[in-house]
């Protein structure tokens, strides 16, 4: 109880301490992520894109790295060098962050001195450093996270389908679990290291082991104060939202357009409200990175300043700062809460909906046409005798216990097989009878076409020959995480309506798809936008959760792929269908940890 009193006591004095210069530190957060986000970010989508023009690379997926690297080597070293020239650029961010805020304490607070200062600690860099600051950021990402986020590092995540993946299998569970312990350790022992050499100019290797030595038996209170921190003012926001939620549920019985101006007001007050409170958490965890110890005489443990004309001043601009992104948020959140758009197709994914069959089966999709989707989404695969059979996995066995790839076998035996999922079994079914079956019923689908170097080479050809007709007249679609069957459909059928599956957002592709059916967890609303820009849609897989579904409500896709297409549907009606503002703003909340201030990122 003495220790988290202890906790409580340093939140207390770290509240005071940003409560005297609260402009200046406002300022300083706000500023910084409001550069990167307006400047820096398009700088180097600009680049990128310039890039994989001048190169000809259509798009960059882990699907592609190797022929990257093998047939474009320029292009290769170009995309290193921008890697290198970002992670140069999140170190001076961080130096610059530490500078600023220990000179805000010292009540002498410059962006001159502290532009200067920080660009001195970046060339002053030893390759060593570089390669430390590297693979220090690579390591441990999820963790440094929580005490540093910059929209910079967006991007830097394992999606989420890899990861379910993993938790299927207690073995890749276990070692998961095990790898995220260790990086979490190691994130707890490193936690000086950059502040060291930033502040104290510490090398590397001294920084590493000082960071060591501090850290030695602290792990659990450094974690303890983290959590504290974390419920303290997790416990704060829930009650402000909350107290917004009902004010705005009693707005809502007022008649209209009060009802709506007032949700615009209260969505204001949300962003601005969570920016504080991420700004302020942010502020409290880059101080658990100065060790007493070490910084015992540094002003910002002794913290006397007086409001001067300074002050004063900075107070005022940052005052302005905030009028001025929350009148642009106003807008924003008008075309939020004032959305009339057209709900996002409803896509059933492997043709099933919460377990009622064996996925890409016939009793499957009967079931599931009875929830009448948009789309059904299926897999094909060729078989040894230059058919299609409707099939996810490259290897039977896991539905079926035949230990044979689809390539393997004929289409007569493949059918002969029995599939079971879910408490179902269905017999495997060829692509005639598939779509046969949705053409009778009317129902669309989505084939995505899978491939593996036993293909015919002629494969897009037999495909195109014998189904393009009904593909037309039924309008159904293609999807392929392939991009060679992308690019000979879109060359030999133009007006077949194909997306380009796309497992990780590394940036905007430049190809002649119709859509992308981009992995949920790296979409970003930029990414949309592009889209749209292009006029191309944008689907999303695979959606499950309701916090998934709202995120992606909230991003305006054109179409939503899921396993539980009820709920779906559930969300679809209350975000479209004379939903209520009150409901709405609780949406948004749901969002916020991705999209979580006025300047799309609360914290830096």
């Amino acid at each position: 109880m003495q220790q988290i009193r202890s906790d409580l006591q340093f939140i207390d004095h770290y509240i005071n301490v940003f409560k005297r210069s609260w402009g200046s530190y406002l300022f300083f957060f706000l500023g910084i992520n409001l550069f990167i986000e307006a400047i820096i970010i398009p700088i180097f989508t600009f680049l990128t894109s310039w890039i994989l023009k001048l190169s000809h690379i259509p798009y960059v997926s882990y699907t592609n790295i190797l022929e990257i690297i093998t047939h474009h080597p320029g292009g290769s070293l170009a995309l290193i060098l921008e890697l290198v020239l970002i992670v140069g650029v999140i170190f001076f961010q961080f130096t610059f962050l530490l500078t600023g805020i220990t000179n805000i304490s010292r009540d002498n607070f410059s962006l001159k001195e502290v532009w200067f200062a920080s660009w001195g600690r970046l060339i002053q860099l030893r390759p060593t450093s570089v390669l430390f600051f590297i693979g220090y950021f690579i390591l441990i990402i999820p963790f440094a996270n929580l005490i540093f986020k910059t929209p910079l590092l967006n991007k830097a995540k394992i999606p989420a389908f890899i990861i379910d993946f993993l938790l299927t299998k207690w073995q890749f569970a276990l070692l998961l679990a095990i790898a995220y312990l260790i990086i979490f350790y190691l994130g707890l022992r490193l936690l000086y290291t950059l502040p060291l050499m930033i502040i104290q100019n510490y090398h590397t290797r001294e920084a590493v082991s000082k960071s060591f030595s501090l850290t030695r038996h602290q792990n659990l209170a450094n974690l303890r104060r983290m959590l504290v921190i974390s419920i303290y003012f997790g416990i704060i926001s829930v009650v402000g939202y909350l107290l917004i939620i009902f004010l705005q549920a009693g707005f809502d019985k007022f008649p209209k357009p009060f009802d709506l101006i007032m949700a615009i007001i209260m969505l204001a007050i949300i962003q601005i409200f969570s920016t504080f409170i991420a700004t302020l958490v942010s502020f409290l965890l880059l101080q658990m990175t100065l060790p007493t110890e070490v910084f015992k005489g540094h002003p910002t443990f002794y913290h006397t300043n007086r409001i001067n004309q300074r002050k004063k001043k900075i107070r005022v601009t940052t005052i302005v700062l905030i009028s001025f992104i929350a009148l642009l948020s106003l807008t924003n959140n008008y075309f939020y809460l004032h959305n009339n758009d057209t709900p996002p197709l409803r896509i059933s994914h492997r043709g099933v909906d919460d377990g009622n069959g064996v996925q890409n089966t016939i009793p499957a999709m009967a079931a599931t046409i009875k929830e009448h989707p948009d789309f059904i989404e299926m897999d094909i695969h060729e078989t040894k005798d230059h058919q299609f059979v409707v099939m996810h996995d490259e290897n039977l066995k896991n539905l079926t216990g035949v230990n044979k790839a689809p390539y393997q076998l004929t289409l007569a035996q493949i059918t002969k097989l029995i599939a079971h999922e879910n408490g179902h079994s269905a017999h495997v079914v060829s692509f005639d009878d598939y779509l046969a079956y949705a053409n009778k019923h009317h129902q669309k689908l989505l084939i995505e076409i899978k491939t593996t170097p036993h293909d015919s080479k002629n494969m897009i050809d037999i495909f195109l020959k014998k189904y393009q007709k009904d593909i037309l007249k039924y309008h159904h679609e293609v999807h392929s995480l392939d991009y060679n069957v992308v690019r000979q459909i879109k060359s030999k059928a133009p007006e077949v309506f194909v997306s380009y599956i796309l497992p990780y957002n590394f940036t905007y592709p430049q190809t002649p798809a119709n859509a992308y059916s981009m992995e949920q967890s790296t979409l970003t609303d930029s990414f949309i936008i592009e889209a749209l820009f292009n006029q191309q849609k944008v689907y999303t897989w695979t959606v499950n959760t309701d916090s998934e579904m709202n995120r992606v409500l909230w991003l305006n896709t054109d179409g939503i792929i899921t396993d539980n297409l009820s709920s779906l549907d559930g969300k679809i009606t209350d975000f479209y269908d004379n939903p209520s503002y009150a409901n709405m703003i609780f949406n948004y909340i749901t969002v916020i940890p991705y999209n979580n201030s006025m300047t799309s990122e609360a914290s830096v």
